[in-house]
């Protein structure tokens, strides 16, 4: 019993050691946010002005196009003027015609205003560009030499693990199986001594004295009824 208690406890040192190992293996993906974050806000930035110079492109053509419109409608309507009549005539085709070739203009100069805010969005785009692409070099280093110590806290991690596979492989069956019970219950510890008062060394509650009795004597397993870790005698 002495070997089976001995056999447990290091496989909980190695359950320790894992958690361990696990746990560090955790930092990297935050650490690795953290540090691509501003780089990851600035593309964010990068890709909306460039969605906003295609659409602006986009409201431009449109304004283009409708302004070439009004212009072919200025020209039938020109005609339209050369054969009035009489003066009404003239009066209502020229109202209409100023007023075609007023939108036209307005259409113009509004296709001009936003094709400049283009070029200046372009600009700042392009010093965006420049930017991001700085950042991003001058974290690669970083981030590189981060991947690198989570690959190796990654084979840290698969080596321990393999250690426990092949000692829980030595272990008996049965303890084992109650180890492993015990594990997956609300609480990490899984053995914790009887103290030499007869209180469970995890949460120091009285074991009674026929289990403290077969604890000491080493017949059998025996877990603490209060936190269901496994007790072992302390010496």
């Amino acid at each position: 019993m002495e070997e089976i208690y001995r056999s447990l406890l290091q496989l909980q040192e190695m359950d320790e050691e894992i958690a361990g190992a696990e746990a560090r293996l955790a930092t990297f993906a935050p650490r690795l946010e953290e540090l691509e974050a501003p780089a990851a806000a600035l593309a964010r930035e990068v890709e909306a002005l460039r969605a906003q110079v295609v659409e602006m492109r986009q409201d431009a053509r449109r304004l283009e196009r409708a302004a070439q419109e009004k212009r072919e409608k200025l020209a039938r309507y020109q005609e339209r003027l050369d054969r009035v009549r009489n003066a009404r005539e003239e009066a209502a085709a020229r109202t209409e015609l100023d007023l075609v070739r007023r939108a036209a203009e307005a259409d113009e100069q509004e296709a001009i205003e936003l094709m400049e805010q283009v070029t200046r969005t372009e600009l700042k785009l392009e010093e965006l560009e420049r930017e991001l692409a700085k950042m991003r070099a001058e974290a690669e280093p970083k981030r590189q030499a981060l991947e690198e110590e989570r690959a190796g806290a990654e084979d840290a991690l698969a080596v321990l693990r393999d250690r426990r596979q092949n000692h829980a492989l030595r272990l008996d069956a049965g303890a084992l199986r109650l180890y492993e019970r015990v594990r997956a219950g609300r609480t990490r510890m899984v053995l914790a001594k009887l103290l030499p008062d007869g209180a469970c060394g995890h949460c120091f509650s009285i074991v009674p004295i026929q289990q403290q009795v077969e604890i000491r004597r080493g017949g059998s397993l025996h877990r603490c009824e209060v936190c269901g870790v496994i007790l072992y005698p302390e010496d």
